[in-house]
């Protein structure tokens, strides 16, 4: 800092200083820091230390719930995968299930009567020993 520099910045804080002494009241609208007392600081590093131990599990705790979460998502995935096979093999068998039963070319199935009126297609019955 030159001196002429100097000299005007000490030509400053001698008119605030001087303005101040005159006018007190603008010292009243300036909020001043309140300095805390001895007493109040008491405690202050087991608590500093209590919130970093806290900010430190709850990271852990966040990790844990993250994991947790990725592993519900890769079980739904495959639970996804599980339930389009069964849905294709309900098809399948629906399918197979509706070729047996539905054998439908016109004729009567096996046990009914005909148009003849007498009994059409295999009909198997029991034989009890002896008769």
């Amino acid at each position: 800092m030159d001196r002429v520099t100097a000299l005007v910045a000490i030509a400053h804080l001698k008119l605030r200083l001087e303005l101040l002494e005159r006018h007190p009241g603008i010292l009243e609208g300036i909020d001043m820091i309140d300095i805390k007392r001895p007493i109040e600081l008491a405690g202050m590093r087991s608590r500093l230390a209590r919130a970093k131990k806290l900010e430190a599990d709850i990271g852990v705790t966040g990790q844990r719930y993250d994991r947790v979460l990725d592993k519900i998502d890769e079980q739904h995935k495959a639970l996804q995968g599980h339930a389009g096979e069964l849905e294709n093999n309900s098809a399948q068998l629906e399918q197979l299930l509706g070729s047996m039963i539905a054998g439908d070319n016109g004729g009567p199935n096996d046990g009914e009567a005909g148009p003849s009126g007498s009994e059409v297609g295999q009909v198997i019955t029991s034989k009890v020993d002896g008769q």
